[in-house]
């Protein structure tokens, strides 16, 4: 790899330094954006790019929306917002190879050229595989498989302004042979990143998305060199679990909300539910628990700070298992679509993605019937007094809580209770702080 300086890699970093004052491109709406799919190349990982002369490739994969300086310019040239090669002069075509942070189901492609108006990159494919071994650990072979990946990593990430040997690029593709990829997006024209131009659009066929699921890493091929802005993957992770026949088995599931339920989830905030208060805010809101889709980091959900209170030793309730500590943390959802029905609430869905480390011990639900009654006057009673405006009921009996995962409690559970009463408004409890991702609430509309 050609060596640089380090004030050229500074001089590339200044897009998202300096840029502030640059033209953004508009927010689009995206046909996936709304369909509970979440961006499976979101927090992804590069581990190899053929060429990086003008812009890394990480640029392809990040969530914000990309930025323009015509001003902007450094030692390589024009400095722009994506991932774009130099033009090639050589045989072959770029390509990159990038690790998604969980298996995924691909439902629809989406490609931005923004700003690549006469450098975008005249076609691309895109390619998946499992690039599982058996023998190795995840997180071992997720990274190490490729050449040369985990100095990119320590790295953080490519160099601008380098560009990969005949020899390196040689090593990567016979690396990437061993594994079987199947080809979600044929080779296909892009169109320049004017405004009414730069967004492309595919929705993956079922039979390729059967063939493609499960798949950790994603191939990104230029025809033959260019450049583009952002691409994302909408879908849905899969998560895999312990088959019941064998253990060394696995079998890749999708995740329960994103199956056909008979209900709405009227907590969510296109069908009008809201988020209004919590005990603490410290590292997100309630708001956050009620988007649509899958929370793309921490950020993206309701996280309380360290309970200040929490003793210096835990213990444990002999009978329930859980701690035996009334401190906790809650936040007030307001149900849309006039909440619940006397029928009540049917499915109840607690998710803990990407909190691994920092996810509440344990979850407790209540409601209340608060038809009528201000927003502000609900927030202010608690539970227990009978004597206010509003009473709440038990919902979801306290239950533990595990890392990065979807909690599913359907009316068949036990843990969830008064499944017969009409709803407007939900208590989350979590106990003693920690985070959560989404809360999900299922049920027969009252309106």
């Amino acid at each position: 790899m050609e060596s640089v300086t380090d004030a050229k890699n500074h001089d590339a970093d200044l897009i998202h330094e300096e840029a502030f004052e640059s033209v953004v491109t508009p927010v689009h709406n995206s046909p996936f954006r709304d369909q509970n799919f979440t961006n499976l190349l979101s927090s992804s990982r590069v581990l190899f790019a053929t060429d990086e002369w003008f812009a890394r490739a990480e640029n392809l994969v990040l969530d914000s929306d990309p930025i323009f300086d015509p001003n902007l310019f450094c030692n390589e040239g024009k400095v722009m917002d994506g991932w774009e090669t130099r033009r090639r002069r050589e045989a072959g075509h770029d390509w990159c190879v990038i690790a998604v942070p969980h298996k995924g189901d691909v439902c629809g492609i989406e490609i931005d050229t923004a700003f690549f108006t006469g450098n975008q990159a005249l076609r691309v494919s895109i390619e998946v595989a499992n690039c599982c071994k058996a023998d190795m650990e995840e997180e071992e072979w997720k990274y190490t498989w490729m050449p040369g990946a985990a100095i990119r990593m320590a790295q953080q990430g490519g160099i601008q302004g380098t560009g990969m040997s005949f020899d390196q690029v040689e090593r990567s593709a016979a690396a990437c042979n061993d594994f079987n990829w199947t080809e979600i997006l044929s080779m296909t024209e892009l169109r320049p990143g004017y405004e009414e131009t730069r967004m492309h659009y595919f929705t993956i066929p079922e039979e390729v998305r059967r063939e493609a699921t499960g798949f950790t890493h994603v191939r990104v091929n230029y025809y033959p060199d260019g450049g583009v802005a952002r691409m994302r993957l909408w879908g849905h992770p899969v998560q895999e679990t312990e088959s019941t026949i064998s253990e060394t088995i696995k079998e890749l599931t999708i995740p329960t909300s994103a199956k056909t339920y008979p209900h709405p989830e009227l907590s969510c905030e296109k069908n009008g539910g809201r988020g209004l208060e919590c005990s603490n805010k410290h590292y997100g809101v309630p708001s956050n628990l009620i988007r649509g889709g899958y929370g793309k980091d921490m950020g993206d959900g309701w996280e309380t700070a360290r309970n200040p209170k929490r003793p210096p030793i835990i213990i444990k309730d002999p009978k329930t298992n859980l701690v035996d500590s009334p401190l906790m943390d809650w936040a007030v959802l307001k149900l849309g679509m006039g909440g619940s029905d006397s029928s009540g609430i049917s499915r109840i869905i607690v998710d803990t993605k990407h909190f691994k480390g920092n996810f509440p011990e344990s979850v407790k639900i209540e409601a209340c019937d608060a038809a009528g009654v201000s927003d502000d006057v609900v927030c202010g009673v608690t539970p227990g007094n009978s004597d206010g405006p509003v009473t709440w009921f038990p919902l979801l009996h306290r239950s533990r809580m595990g890392p990065d995962r979807e909690h599913v409690f359907c009316e068949d559970s036990s843990a969830l209770v008064n499944t017969d009463r009409t709803v407007t408004h939900v208590r989350v409890s979590i106990y003693p702080d920690g985070g959560l991702s989404r809360v999900r609430v299922y049920g027969q509309p009252a309106k």
